[in-house]
């Protein structure tokens, strides 16, 4: 079994954007860990989401799940890598010390890579707040042989965690597009003032940018063409929020963008980029993370800007105000 998540870890990180190699190994890691902990990824409709004063968690099911989203699970055990492999050489200290918040039952996002390296390279904490995540990862861990990888488990929110220990890397990938619902930038702004000044946080950023767009356009783009391509253009309007290790105060994120008069081009959409790590990215329709969404119609009620922000709670959301020309017909 190990020899199995070896073989299906290093496709991921070597296959590049090979999607039947992906979708392979992805495959193959889903019907090992479906096997063992006897999760499965379907059955979203039976369990529960967990709502925090931060915003939701995830069933466990919606959890595993995640697994099988190919390239966001590829991107994200690159990057992690990279990370490792630079704690590894540019740091004399052993192990390295990782916290993964939010693992889920399959803890996804580490265990694939945990046979690449010897437990005297890697020491991971786990922390989930779902009693039965951990609980099915535990079972997943000692099955493979894995326990020597492993230091803490804790059973709580990541928003209000309490670091004791000096982590290299914290890694939490608790979000949806445009950042919504999920407590993300919350997760952000508890863990990472509490890690080292060097440690890595991984994702490392997340920007979300506005751009006017063409129905047409956008719907004849995702068309197969054999000859000539249809035309394609959008009028990019800038970022309208980004978080990342030196942009966490979201009280102070607010942007006013302006709206050009492009009759033309009468949608506005926000699209949502991770950067991993280093140039490992999930950008436009990469995953469900990343898928873009429609913000404003300009048909229904013209504007001449915009002022945006991140609104935190329960329901985490980017908010807006619409200023609307008065010299609009």
């Amino acid at each position: 079994m190990t020899d199995s998540l070896r073989k299906s870890a290093r496709t991921l990180l070597t296959c590049a954007d090979d999607f039947a190699m992906m979708k392979q190994s992805v495959d193959s890691l889903y019907q090992l860990f479906n096997s063992i902990t006897q999760v499965s990824a379907f059955n979203l409709n039976e369990d529960k989401d967990i709502m925090l004063p931060s915003g939701k968690a995830i069933s466990i099911a919606a959890a595993a799940h995640c697994l099988l989203e190919m390239k966001r699970t590829a991107v994200f055990l690159r990057g992690i890598h990279k990370a490792i492999q630079q704690k590894l050489n540019g740091d004399k200290k052993r192990p390295v010390h990782i916290l993964y918040a939010g693992t889920g039952p399959y803890g996804t996002l580490v265990v694939p890579l945990l046979p690449l390296f010897s437990p005297e390279e890697i020491n991971v904490d786990l922390l989930d707040i779902n009693q039965a995540s951990l609980k099915a990862l535990q079972t997943l861990i000692k099955t493979l042989g894995l326990e020597s990888y492993i230091g803490e488990t804790y059973c709580t929110d990541a928003t209000t965690f309490v670091v004791e220990k000096d982590y290299d890397i914290a890694i939490s990938e608790t979000m949806l597009a445009c950042l919504k619902n999920e407590p993300q930038v919350a997760v952000m702004q508890n863990l990472i003032p509490q890690l080292p000044p060097k440690a890595i946080f991984i994702p490392e950023e997340i920007s979300i940018d506005a751009a006017l767009t063409n129905p047409k356009m956008e719907q004849d783009r995702l068309l197969y063409y054999e000859g000539e391509h249809p035309p394609f253009r959008r009028i990019a309007l800038g970022n309208v929020f980004t978080v990342n290790k030196q942009n966490l105060d979201t009280a102070q994120m607010q942007k006013t963008i302006e709206i050009p008069d492009e009759k033309a081009f009468p949608i506005l959409k926000l699209f949502t980029t991770v950067k991993v790590f280093g140039n490992e990215l999930l950008s436009e329709n990469d995953s469900s993370i990343t898928l873009p969404k429609t913000f404003y119609d300009l048909r229904q009620q013209l504007a001449n800007k915009i002022k945006f922000w991140y609104e935190q709670g329960k329901k985490p959301h980017i908010s807006s105000q619409i200023y609307t020309s008065i010299f609009s017909n």
